[in-house]
């Protein structure tokens, strides 16, 4: 993944916010043992995640971003919240300090192999590294077409958790044979919102003006033709894998 397309996000934190699928509750209960678990919040965007803890009544969270404008936005809607800047290979925390590490639609942006040692640095033993892709879900036919107009690239690591093929964690890191869970949910959006997420994700953030635009006008047009109600009925999924530190 290029570095352009991991910090393009940032030019975007505001729509990102509002309108990115935040994490299925079942599945953050899933990956996180306690209500008290110290739970570190690994490239935290703008925080749906730490919003989405702090309603499962897990408020002990350190939010790490290396995005400014991202975390700005972070900090902005989750005061209190302790909020760094740094990287999945570079954790601004103790050894041992978290009971949780979770990181949401990122672990493909990380250099894998020393992000899991730094991961496992900062996770006190039997500490579970929790990871999530939430997205609206390609199985409903117009979803599918809708993604293809975005760009969207194949899930990658989420396509291995829906199938319930566990990850492999890099050789050598300290983590237990992992296990994975695909949650699912619906939500009502507006029907511009529904097409103006595509505008979130960095296959259509990186594109020229006039592209960015034209993704925005077809992606009306489908939901007009293929759906045709606004409010819409947007099925997603989280695909959720887990595996605990050695």
């Amino acid at each position: 993944m290029t570095t352009e397309r991991a910090r393009s996000f940032g030019a975007a934190a505001d729509d990102y916010d509002r309108l990115r699928p935040a994490p299925a509750a079942e599945a953050l209960r899933w990956l996180v043992p306690s209500p008290q678990s110290r739970v570190l919040d690994l490239a935290a965007g703008t925080g749906l995640v730490t919003r989405a803890l702090a309603a499962e009544g897990v408020h002990d969270v350190v939010a790490v971003e290396p995005d400014d404008a991202m975390r700005a936005v972070l900090t902005a809607r989750s005061p209190g919240v302790r909020a760094l800047a740094g990287t999945a290979e570079d954790i601004p925390l103790p050894d041992g300090s978290v009971d949780v590490v979770l990181a949401a639609s990122a672990w493909h942006w990380f250099d894998a192999e020393r992000a899991a040692t730094e991961i496992a640095r900062v996770l006190r033993p039997g500490g579970v590294l929790g990871l999530m892709w939430s997205y609206s879900d390609p199985d409903t036919d117009w979803v599918a077409d809708l993604r293809r107009i975005g760009r969207a690239e194949a899930q990658g690591s989420a396509s291995l958790v829906r199938s319930g093929l566990a990850l492999e964690m890099p050789a050598g890191a300290p983590f237990g044979i992992g296990e994975s869970r695909v949650f699912g949910r619906s939500a009502w959006m507006a029907a511009q919102d529904v097409a103006a997420m595509l505008g979130t994700y960095s296959s259509v953030l990186t594109l020229p003006a006039a592209e960015r635009r034209d993704v925005q006008r077809r992606a009306r047009a489908l939901l007009t033709e293929r759906v045709g109600t606004d409010p819409v009925l947007v099925p997603f999924v989280t695909g959720a894998f887990r595996t605990a530190r050695s």
